[in-house]
């Protein structure tokens, strides 16, 4: 008897229908909600979080469409792939970062078509003349692929690709669009990073080109404040060897030439400094800084131009006002204020040029700024507008001082604004947030010196060599070196060094950084090489950050400045001298040890080994199938000749030795 086939009711079949439909919407709008994730996470995104991002992204959407590996590449110049960012499922390997190494022609041709390129079933829906695609089909296992080429500014940029390789799979055609939105959004976010990386970075050359603009505006001071300390020093040196030629140089005459001189050189050394520091083209890192100090050092460098124009200038501080900036900048802005208040009280009186520059605290944990000039003044319609790229009330401006002031202010999260005084002139003010403070602890004595620096009776014996292309610095590090109780050899390069190092132990190396020859670095890297470094102290002119940042990564005991003060560089040769002295001890230490171990008989050592593990003598006694009694015997000359009396000194002797290192635990 046959069955009739089963019938669905209407309602059944319509409660299918709407479930699926159901399951379809419930879907998409889970897909909506994961894209509208990602929009948000690259809202705010720059250049150096973009790859980190990127790749969490890619990870979602390999986690929600359970792909084996997704991975995001930009087409170079249509040539070849060059992969950024890959995530992988549990399991898989996402595609290393850089530079895709197959030759893939058929495949790369399709991309830049600006074709979709969707296999289900791979090799066998390859083209017949995609040879090159089907063999790396065949070696990495590859089972399905979707590649989704991008247009970024009306060409293919990048590629967003899926691949599966655990099984065969099908990229639905309502997909494909879904999973470009995604792909553009990357390629998206990538090009606006890019974009403002490329406008800071053309940002921070005008900024430079305009430090550079004022400071060269400034040559006839910078040479005045250069010329006065280098004519005392000058003045002074020559009258200390007056005294000595006269035979009447009296102590406390020629400690007053000597001061003199050290003043005078530190003063040179600031102005050079602060030179170096405005010119330099490199961003520094933002730090707190104290406010007083900057605006000080400008005034310096303004000081000479002011007398020269017949301007008074007057301060008012409030001292201890510390921001996080870079001080470089900030000099750079208030050096343009005070140059245009210079330029605006030009044609006034001589008795009338006066400029007030103060700093005070403001409400809600802000620092402001102000230089008031005696000047012309603004135009009421025009305190808008100054602060425009290429606005100049002068007929010589190029009218970006101001302009740039304001980046630099609003890229430190401040605000800078003009007003007109009452009595006449003009006053421009800007607010910078206010660092949170610290302990003051500048004027507190570094108490640490006396502590680090041994007694010169202790270093006597070390031997420090000044190695240095210059001979006056040669002869004034030696003398100093020397008057703190340091035996110095002195060499005019690295490869004299070299040639006929010291007979005795070298404890410390003062290093120049750029001499002819072999460098310092080279020479701290071929001493390293035949492990026979000792500590390096570099003490250079040319004080580049990089290079000091690379010399202390290869084991460098300092990095100092010329001309440094000589209470530091005496401290910083103790502490490298006590360093070598530890680590002699150290090695003095593990010799003796060793020494002691290899007195030791074969079964001694092998008794002192299970002694040093914390075995008992029953438990030594049966691993080895020896006696106890035999255990003791071996034990007790094993103390006796290590020269200890307990398992807790024999454990510190084994490990000064170094045996320990290869025990098991």
């Amino acid at each position: 008897m046959s069955r009739e086939p089963a019938r669905v009711s209407p309602d059944a079949d319509a409660a299918e229908r709407r479930s699926d439909a159901e399951a379809i919407l419930l879907e998409r709008l889970a897909f909506e909600r994961l894209l509208a994730e990602l929009s948000e996470s690259f809202v705010d995104v720059s250049s150096a979080d973009f790859l980190s991002k990127a790749e969490r992204s890619l990870s979602k959407l390999v986690s929600f469409l359970g792909y084996d590996r997704c991975t995001f590449a930009e087409l170079v110049a249509g040539d070849y792939l060059h992969v950024l960012c890959s995530a992988a499922a549990s399991g898989r390997e996402p595609l290393p970062r850089g530079r895709f190494p197959y030759r893939l022609p058929w495949f790369l041709g399709e991309l830049r078509a600006g074709r979709v390129v969707s296999l289900a079933r791979l090799p066998d829906d390859l083209p017949p003349h995609a040879i090159d695609e089907a063999e790396h089909c065949r070696k990495t296992g590859l089972r399905s692929h979707l590649s989704i080429p991008l247009r970024i500014g009306g060409r293919v940029t990048s590629v967003l690709s899926f691949a599966a390789m655990r099984a065969a799979r099908t990229w639905p055609a309502d997909m494909v669009p879904r999973l470009k939105i995604v792909g553009e959004l990357l390629g998206s976010a990538m090009a606006l990073a890019r974009t403002e990386e490329e406008a800071r970075q053309l940002r921070r050359r005008v900024w430079h080109a305009d430090r550079v603009a004022r400071v060269s505006a400034l040559t006839a001071t910078i040479a005045h404040e250069l010329n006065q300390p280098l004519a005392a020093i000058l003045s002074n040196a020559q009258a200390g060897l007056k005294y000595l030629e006269r035979g009447d140089a009296k102590l406390d005459l020629i400690q007053g030439v000597l001061e003199a001189v050290v003043r005078e050189d530190k003063r040179a050394a600031d102005t050079i400094r602060s030179m170096r520091a405005l010119l330099r083209q490199d961003e520094t890192e933002r730090e707190p800084i104290d406010l007083a100090v900057a605006l000080r050092e400008v005034l310096r460098l303004m000081e000479s131009e002011m007398l020269g124009q017949g301007i008074r200038v007057e301060t008012q501080f409030d001292e201890g006002c510390r921001v996080m900036a870079d001080k470089a900048q900030i000099e750079q802005v208030v050096l343009n204020l005070l140059l245009n208040a210079a330029s605006a009280m030009r044609a006034g009186e001589p008795a009338q040029r006066r400029v007030r520059l103060g700093m005070a605290r403001r409400d809600g944990g802000m620092i402001e700024v102000a230089v008031h000039d005696t000047g012309k003044g603004i135009a009421p319609g025009q305190l808008e507008t100054i602060f425009e790229p290429f606005w100049t009330s002068r007929q010589e401006g190029l009218g970006l001082g101001l302009a740039i002031c304001r980046s630099i202010i609003e890229a430190h999260n401040g605000r800078i604004w003009a007003e007109s005084n009452v009595d006449g002139g003009a006053r421009f003010c800007f607010e910078l947030p206010a660092a949170p403070q610290a302990p003051d602890v500048a004027d507190t004595p570094p108490a640490s010196i006396e502590r680090e620096m041994p007694a010169p009776s202790d270093g006597t014996e070390a031997i420090v060599c000044v190695i240095d292309d210059d001979p006056a610095v040669r002869e004034s590090l030696g003398r100093l070196l020397g008057g703190a109780g340091w035996m110095v050899a002195s060499y005019g390069s690295a490869d004299a060094f070299l040639a006929q190092p010291p007979a005795g132990d070298v404890a410390c190396i003062l290093l120049d950084m750029r001499m002819p020859g072999l460098s310092g670095p080279a020479l701290q890297r071929r001493l390293m090489e035949k492990g026979c470094a000792p500590p390096i102290i570099f003490v250079t002119g040319h004080g580049e950050v990089a290079a000091g940042i690379g010399a202390m990564k290869l084991g460098a005991s300092d990095f100092l400045e010329k001309p440094v003060d000589a209470e530091v560089l005496v401290a910083a040769v103790g502490r490298a001298v006590e360093r070598h002295a530890g680590q002699r001890r150290l090695e003095h230490a593990q010799g003796a040890a060793k020494a002691l171990v290899a007195r030791l008989s074969p079964r001694e050592h092998e008794i002192m080994q299970h002694v040093i593990r914390g075995r008992l003598n029953k438990q030594i006694a049966s691993d080895l199938l020896i006696a106890e009694q035999t255990v003791k015997q071996h034990r007790g000359r094993v103390m006796e000749k290590m020269g200890v009396r307990s398992v807790a000194e024999l454990v510190q002797a084994c490990e000064a030795a170094g045996l320990l290192s290869n025990q098991p635990p």
